[in-house]
């Protein structure tokens, strides 16, 4: 083990949020040279969005309100239906996650696909990157479907947070009316990695916590139920504490784009016109800046 890794073990056994910072300010110096100035965004939603971001980890608008693009929302809506409608129960293992979840898209998309021109949309990644403060990395897009089970909460149905970067954005857009009984994305405000509320709660061995484990960190009556009609857009910090709530009686379809600094995209794009792409979209796809 190396000088440098002896002292960070130390750290995270001794002063966890020490070595968090530690951690946060070599990740920023490697990623130096994609740096993003959050205070170059003038758009209003877009820096509210940053702004919740920052002090909560989560944020919430409208796609309206933030891209306002009416063909766009029409196209990429008429094809959530159309992959749900497709979609034919299939039998998954009691208790796993494709026991409630399905993946209707995922891993291979045009360049021209509705769902890809979201998630490249300059407003978006004015968000992701403000707050990453670093053109990001789009990682993966997918289209989620789910819906309820018997039995109690399982999997991501728990409170747990993600650990694919040192902080990363979620984008989800809602493609159906997600109440409390389509299982809403839940979150616990401030336990992103630059929040004030980074203790870990009590947890089994994959690292999940219950509803009470959970309440001794952050009060129940403080967690984002994040519900909302089609159209609701949401961006978090999943390396915050978050869980699915277990869906009730309704299903949910919505898409989820997930930007990064470094972490191998799993993802490809077929037919990107590079010279149509901006910086920040450049960096996006490629992972790089332009040559």
């Amino acid at each position: 083990m190396s000088v440098g890794a002896r002292v960070r073990s130390q750290l995270a056994k001794r002063a966890p949020r020490l070595e968090e910072a530690v951690v946060r300010a070599n990740w920023r110096r490697h990623n130096r040279d994609r740096a993003f100035d959050a205070a170059s965004i003038a758009d209003p939603v877009q820096r509210r969005l940053v702004d919740d971001l920052q002090r909560d980890g989560v944020a919430v608008g409208t796609f309206e309100e933030l891209i306002d693009d009416v063909a766009l929302w029409d196209a990429a809506a008429a094809e959530a239906r159309r992959l749900h409608a497709a979609w034919r129960p299939e039998e998954a293992e009691e208790g796993s996650k494709a026991s409630f979840l399905t993946k209707l898209a995922t891993r291979e998309f045009d360049a021209g696909d509705p769902f890809v021109r979201i998630a490249l949309h300059p407003a978006v990644l004015n968000v992701a990157n403000g707050y990453l403060e670093l053109r990001s990395t789009l990682r993966a897009l997918e289209l989620w479907h789910t819906r309820p089970t018997p039995g109690s909460a399982i999997q991501t149905q728990l409170w747990h947070r993600d650990a694919d970067d040192v902080m990363n954005v979620k984008l989800f857009v809602y493609f159906t009316d997600v109440q409390v009984p389509a299982g809403p994305l839940t979150y616990a405000p401030r336990t992103h990695p630059i929040g004030d509320r980074r203790t870990v709660p009590e947890h089994d061995e994959h690292r999940r916590s219950r509803d009470d484990q959970m309440a001794r960190i952050v009060p129940k009556g403080e967690w984002r139920i994040l519900a909302g009609p089609p159209g609701t857009v949401v961006f978090a910090d999943t390396c915050g504490y978050h869980k699915q709530l277990k869906p009730e009686s309704d299903e949910r379809v919505k898409l989820v784009a997930h930007y990064v600094s470094y972490v191998p995209p799993s993802l490809e794009l077929r037919g990107v016109d590079e010279s149509a792409l901006s910086d920040d979209q450049y960096y996006a796809v490629f992972d790089r800046g332009r040559a």
